[in-house]
C-alpha cells in the first residue's frame, strides 16, 4: 500500500467563535520600585490559552465581552474576573514540567550539538508527531511558542492553541493552525518546510520552535449559554441580564431586606458572581411608552426584576449598606423613584454590545458597583449603589437578551 503523501487532521475549534473576542494587551504590574516606577510585564497569552481551551472542552461558550467595552486598555481590568482567571491560568501554565522548557530552550541552540538535539530537531522528531496525535485523538493543544536565544529574551516567547495540522509529505511543508489571542477572531498559520529550521506564522512573527504544554482542565465559570449579538437592539419589554462592565458580575436582586444603619429596609441589590432566574430585569417603558420600542440614549425607563415583581429604585438620603453611597434597592410599586435614564456613548441606540449608565432621574445618581461586599449586609455579594459622580464603575453592557 502507498505512503500516505498528504496528512490532514483538525478539530472543530474556531478562533472566531471559542477565542475571545480581545487582544492579549494585558500589562502586568509585577514590583513598584521605592520613587513610585512600577516594573511592568506584557501579556497574558497562556491565561487566554488555558481558559478559552478550558471552555472549548466543556462545550460552553466563551464570554462574548469585546475590547472597545474596556477602553482604552481594551481589554477587562485587574478587578474583572475574567483578568484574574486569566492571571490565574497564566501562573497554572507556568507550575508545569512542560514550561520549564520555556527556560532550556531559550538557552539552547537551534542546532544539534554532541550532546543535544537542538531546537529544531526537538520540535519536529518530538513535539510534532506529539501534536498531531493529540488533534487526530480530537483534543487541541496548547503549545509554548519559543523565539528567546538569552534568558533575558524568554518574556518574549508565546502561548497558544493548536488544533489542525497538513502535513505534505511530498513537498515536506508542515502547516499548523492555532489561535493567537494576538490575532481576534483569525486563523492563524505556523508553516516550515523540510528545511527550514523555524516556522513562520502568518501573522508576521518567526518561531524557533514549539513544544506542547502540559494542561489540566478547569472547569470555567459560565454566566450565560446565550450571549446576544453585539448590534441586537435592546427595547422596552426585552428582559436582560445586565453585565457590571468594570468586574464582570450580574446584577442582581433577592427577596431579602437590607438591615444596615439608616436603611429603608427594603429588598437589596446586589451584583452575583454566578448565574440564576435572580439575575433578570424587564424593562418597562414610562408615560405609556408600548413594548417594543427600541431604547437609545436619553430614554426613560424602569426596570422590573423578573422573580419578586419588584421595581429597582434609589433615594437620596439613604445610605447603601458598605460604601455609605446612595442605596439602590427594589420595591414594591412604581413611581418617580423607579425612573432610569439611559446614557450611551456617541448618542446611539441601545444595542447590546453597548456600554451604557443608567442614571437615577430623580437624583442624578449613577447606577454603580465596585469590589465591596459583607456575609451578612450584601449576603456576600457585591455592592450596588448609586453614586453621584461619575467613575468607570457605572458602565453596564448585556449579558443576555430575550
Amino acid at each position: 500500500m502507498p505512503e500516505q503523501v498528504l496528512l490532514r487532521g483538525a478539530v472543530a475549534f474556531d478562533p472566531a467563535t471559542h477565542g475571545f473576542a480581545f487582544a492579549n494587551a494585558f500589562v502586568n504590574e509585577v514590583l513598584t520600585l521605592p520613587n513610585g516606577a512600577k516594573i511592568t510585564t506584557a501579556g497574558r497569552c497562556g491565561g487566554m490559552a488555558y481558559a478559552s481551551l478550558d471552555y472549548f472542552l466543556a462545550g460552553q461558550p466563551v464570554p462574548a465581552w469585546r475590547a472597545d467595552l474596556w477602553a482604552p486598555s481594551r481589554v477587562p481590568p485587574d478587578g474583572h474576573w475574567l483578568a484574574q482567571l486569566f492571571t490565574q491560568r497564566l501562573r497554572d501554565s507556568f507550575f508545569t514540567g512542560s514550561a520549564a522548557k520555556f527556560v532550556t530552550w531559550s538557552m539552547h541552540s537551534d542546532d544539534e550539538t554532541w550532546v543535544f538535539k537542538g531546537v529544531t530537531r526537538w520540535t519536529k522528531e518530538e513535539e510534532l508527531p506529539r501534536l498531531m496525535r493529540s488533534i487526530d485523538a480530537g483534543r487541541p493543544v496548547v503549545l509554548g511558542l519559543v523565539v528567546a536565544r538569552t534568558l533575558a529574551a524568554i518574556g518574549e516567547n508565546h502561548q497558544v492553541i493548536a488544533y489542525g495540522y497538513e502535513q505534505d509529505r511530498a513537498s515536506g511543508r508542515t502547516t499548523l493552525q492555532v489561535y493567537d489571542n494576538n490575532s481576534v477572531g483569525k486563523v492563524v498559520t505556523l508553516t516550515s518546510d523540510r528545511d527550514q529550521p523555524d516556522w513562520t506564522a502568518s501573522n508576521g512573527h518567526t518561531w524557533r520552535g514549539f513544544f506542547l504544554q502540559d494542561y489540566t482542565p478547569r472547569r470555567p465559570r459560565v454566566l450565560t449559554k446565550r450571549p446576544p449579538g453585539v448590534k441586537d437592539q435592546v427595547s422596552t419589554g426585552d428582559t436582560v441580564k445586565l453585565s457590571h462592565v468594570w468586574t464582570g458580575l450580574t446584577l442582581h436582586s433577592h427577596d431579602h431586606p437590607y438591615t444596615h444603619r439608616d436603611t429603608d429596609g427594603l429588598q437589596q441589590v446586589t451584583c452575583f458572581g454566578g448565574s440564576d432566574d435572580n439575575d433578570r430585569w424587564l424593562l418597562v417603558g414610562t408615560a405609556g411608552t408600548p413594548a417594543g420600542t427600541p431604547l437609545r440614549d436619553g430614554s426613560v425607563l424602569r426596570l422590573r426584576h423578573v422573580s419578586t415583581g419588584r421595581w429597582l429604585r434609589s433615594a437620596r438620603g439613604v445610605p447603601s449598606p458598605l460604601t455609605r453611597q446612595q442605596e439602590v434597592s427594589a420595591v414594591d410599586t412604581a413611581d418617580a423613584s423607579t425612573d432610569w435614564r439611559v446614557e450611551v456613548i456617541d448618542d446611539r441606540p441601545w444595542t447590546a454590545g453597548a456600554r451604557v449608565r443608567l442614571v437615577h432621574v430623580a437624583t442624578g445618581a449613577a447606577l454603580h458597583s465596585h469590589r465591596a461586599s459583607d456575609p451578612r449586609l450584601t449576603a456576600g455579594q457585591q455592592e450596588v449603589t448609586g453614586y453621584p459622580e461619575r467613575d468607570v464603575n457605572d458602565w453596564w453592557t448585556v449579558l443576555e437578551l430575550s
